[in-house]
């Protein structure tokens, strides 16, 4: 279940339907509040579980916030275009509802850079919610992984910037191989890379480092992928 709602390192919220889709860049616009006057209160209590799930004024309300607060890296209709994660794939449960929560409070900052702004004082615990039952109408379920190994990469939280063969936030791992394959070292600098993290070889949007993962995973995942990921 952790794995799960990992898949997002989550929550760039930005923009609307009318700033520019391509934006390239996280942190750079300024929060925007959301009217939640139609929507029941909540109160102060922080709640656990999405109290406004398949409400359709939440609904309504949500998509808007959505389109103000996250559709710039998160992408219109929730369909990334590779800036941030695709919160199409977030599991609908309350697990992932805390996890969400938190993120959209607390944004993600990891060694001075900005993956997402803080929302705390911002959006209201009704907006937050609202967000929430928008994106649940978004929903698709994410393809098992094929096989041992890219279960592995799932449950260290790989996939939900990484693929095998495609593009994503990050490079796709059969073109992290093709880039090693010629490198007697491969193994050891891309460890190396993947416990620190930053930006850079692939593009503006850093990767956090990954010193969580342990390592034999990490050491294991690391040849797989300079293997060519079969």
């Amino acid at each position: 279940m952790h794995a799960k709602i990992r898949t997002f390192t989550l929550l760039t919220l930005m923009a609307s339907l009318l700033l520019p889709i391509l934006a390239r860049a996280h942190g750079d616009v300024t929060p925007q509040a959301v009217d939640v006057s139609t929507l029941k209160p909540l109160g102060d209590q922080k709640r656990d579980e999405n109290p406004y799930r398949g409400d359709k004024e939440a609904i309504r309300i949500g998509t808007s916030a959505y389109n103000q607060n996250c559709a710039r890296c998160h992408g219109l209709e929730a369909i990334s275009g590779g800036i941030a994660p695709d919160l199409r794939k977030l599991d609908i449960d309350k697990e992932t509802d805390i996890y969400f929560r938190d993120s959209v409070l607390r944004g993600k900052v990891r060694n001075g850079a900005v993956y997402m702004p803080p929302f705390e004082g911002i959006l209201s615990q009704e907006a937050i919610w609202s967000i929430r039952s928008y994106l649940d109408t978004r929903h698709e379920v994410a393809a098992a992984p094929v096989n041992e190994m890219e279960a592995l990469a799932k449950k260290s939280n790989c996939l939900s910037c990484h693929a095998v063969d495609t593009r994503g936030v990050g490079p796709a791992y059969r073109e992290v191989a093709k880039k090693y394959a010629k490198d007697k070292n491969a193994e050891a600098k891309l460890l190396a890379k993947v416990k620190k993290g930053g930006a850079g070889n692939w593009g503006k949007v850093p990767m956090p480092p990954m010193d969580s993962v342990p390592e034999y995973d990490l050491r294991t995942l690391v040849k797989w992928i300079v293997d060519g990921a079969n």
